[in-house]
Formats: structure tokens, C-alpha cells, sequence
């Protein structure tokens, strides 16, 4: 059996944690992505050009490949595939693929930072008041619930790609809510932090779980961190775990204000600020083997050092043109 890693991109330091571990029970570790040239393909054991996921050849791709290479388990790294991972859970499992992914219900609801707003709100959580309308903003900024400067951000974006900042009645009048599906929020003053945890796929219990306070950002990813522990943090994001009932790496997004913690956004995916965790003993890779293996992982929370400052830094993968351009997108035979 093998695993497959899905829209994998630059993240190769993720390749090499997989086969650190993937390595140690003769599995091989596979990249995808429609992308000839993202770094991280070439980092795994082997690699396949996909289709683009909204490819109608897209679906038939991911089967053949599974089949072809005994795919055990499969996961995405980006928010957009996930729930077409969560559809297809069934017909996977039935080729023997396990899909390592929230069910439809959650990454629908998480996917949408319009519906995430709602979900929190109906559980009581403290969150990022979000509006689809323009006559809520309005009445709200009268009412001073609300003030200058707003952020306006697709409902259904990833990576702060589309992210605008408004400043006066003027800007918000050329805002549309019927074109692209945005939101708008108040503009949050505070430190940013995140957290990443792993559910056990069986017991769908948090069984690891790292803070983090962000210290710089790079196009929606940390780029700077330092690890943190907060006994408060620790509670609510139990809180928030029994009630989504998530499996697998999830990372949340969260902003620290005057007023408390405030949960910005949650998604059921490894994050972009993993490498912390891994580096410092949060080893999700392990869980999700055990996982896939059959085992439960056992709780094991806080178990690693804080003041530790994750710093990234670039590397470069030189790639033959022609064989980066010669690529095609595996298509079933």
C-alpha cells in the first residue's frame, strides 16, 4: 500500500515528514498535483499530473491513480478539494482508499466562512462577525456595533487571495455580495494565533494538539511563529472539536483581543504552519499512520516546549523544462 498527497504545491518538507514514517512500514509516499512544476511533486517517491479539480476528467484521474498504486490513504493539502474528497468518500473506500477527510457536513461548513459564521454562532462560540448584506453592515456601523475599517474576503477563498480593506461608505457602496460570494468583517486588532490539532479517525477525539502566536505571514501561510500554551485555548478548541467532530489534521485560525480569544477560521486540513508542531514533537504524520493501520492514538496534549521560533526560508528545485512541460494529466487507460 502507499499514500497519495493531493494539490501538494511547495510543500515539500511535508513530503520528507511522510516518508520519514510512511518509509517505516514500506509504504511509498505520492504527489499530485496539476502543476508540472510545483517543488513538492519532486520531493515524494513518485509523482502524478492530475487534472485540474474542477476538471470533469478529475474524478476518473484520482481512481486510477489509486488503483494503479494501491493508494491506502489520500489527502489534500488545499481547502477547495476537500469536499470533493468528502463526496467521493464512499466509492474510495470501496477500492480500498481510505479518505483521510472531515465528512461532507463539516468541510461544507468550514469551506464557506459564511456558514462557518453561522455554525459558531449557533454553538456560542466567541467569532469574527461576518455579513453577506449590505443593509446588516449598514446598520451595524450606525449603531457603532461595527466601525472602520472593514475586510472584504471571497466566502469561499483560501491563501488571502481576494482580500481587500475598506475604509469609508464610499468603498462599501462598490462592494457586490451577488458577484463571487463575499463577506465582510471588522477588521480585528489583536495578535493572531493558530492552532494545530490532530482528531483520531477513530475515536474522533483531539489527541494532539500545538499553539502557536504568529509573527509574520506570507500569502495566507505562516511564514514566522513562536509556540505558545494556553490552558483557555486548550478549553475552547476541545469545545469547538466535540461539537465538529473533525477527523484528522485540522488547523484554526484565531485572534487574540482584549475582549478574549475570537475564532477566525477553521480549516479541516493540514495547515501551512505544520513543520512547527512536527519539528517540536507533534508528530500528526504518526497519528494519521496509526490511523490508517487501524490503531487509536491516545491523547497526548502539551507535550512539547514553548518560546521556540519557527522561521521559514526558501529552497530552490531546479526542473528540466522539458520534462516539467512533457507532464500530461493521468487519464483513466
Amino acid at each position: 500500500m502507499n499514500i497519495l498527497i493531493s494539490s501538494v504545491g511547495r510543500r515539500a518538507k511535508l513530503m520528507e515528514y511522510f516518508k520519514e514514517e510512511f518509509h517505516q512500514i514500506g509504504w511509498k509516499v505520492i504527489a499530485m498535483d496539476c502543476d508540472p512544476t510545483a517543488p513538492a511533486l519532486y520531493h515524494a517517491d513518485l509523482y502524478e499530473i492530475s487534472p485540474p479539480i474542477y476538471d470533469r476528467k478529475y474524478v476518473s484521474s484520482l481512481f486510477h491513480i489509486c488503483k494503479r498504486w494501491k493508494v491506502g490513504g489520500v489527502l489534500s493539502l488545499i481547502d477547495p478539494e476537500l469536499p470533493i474528497l468528502a463526496h467521493l468518500k464512499d466509492g474510495l473506500d470501496r477500492i480500498g482508499t481510505k479518505a483521510v477527510v472531515s465528512d461532507e457536513s463539516v468541510v461544507h461548513s468550514t469551506f464557506d466562512k459564511a456558514k462557518t459564521y453561522r455554525l459558531l454562532k449557533e454553538y456560542g462560540f466567541p467569532c469574527i462577525p461576518t455579513y453577506t448584506s449590505f443593509e446588516d453592515i449598514f446598520r451595524d456601523l450606525v449603531e457603532k456595533r461595527i466601525q472602520f475599517p472593514l475586510i472584504v474576503k471571497p466566502s469561499k477563498g483560501s491563501a488571502s487571495i481576494g482580500i481587500q480593506k475598506i475604509h469609508s461608505f464610499h468603498e462599501l457602496k462598490g462592494i457586490s455580495f451577488e458577484e463571487g460570494g463575499k463577506i465582510v468583517q471588522p477588521f480585528i486588532r489583536g495578535e493572531e494565533y493558530g492552532v494545530d490539532i490532530y482528531c483520531d479517525m477513530y475515536s474522533k477525539e483531539m489527541v494532539r494538539i500545538f499553539m502557536k502566536k504568529k509573527l509574520k505571514m506570507r500569502a495566507g501561510e505562516t511564514d514566522k511563529s513562536v509556540s505558545v500554551w494556553d490552558p483557555a485555548l486548550l478549553k475552547l478548541m476541545d469545545r469547538l472539536v466535540k461539537v465538529l467532530r473533525p477527523i484528522g489534521p485540522i488547523d484554526v485560525d484565531i485572534f487574540k483581543t482584549d475582549k478574549g480569544y475570537l475564532i477566525s477560521e477553521i480549516n479541516p486540513r493540514i495547515g501551512g504552519g505544520y513543520p512547527h508542531a512536527h519539528e517540536l514533537g507533534q508528530n500528526f504524520v504518526k497519528c494519521l499512520l496509526n490511523n490508517l493501520l487501524g490503531h487509536t492514538n491516545e491523547p497526548d496534549l502539551g507535550n512539547y516546549r514553548t518560546g521556540i521560533i519557527m522561521a521559514k526560508y526558501e529552497k530552490i528545485r531546479l526542473i528540466e523544462e522539458k520534462v516539467a512541460m512533457e507532464q500530461g494529466y493521468t487519464s483513466p487507460i
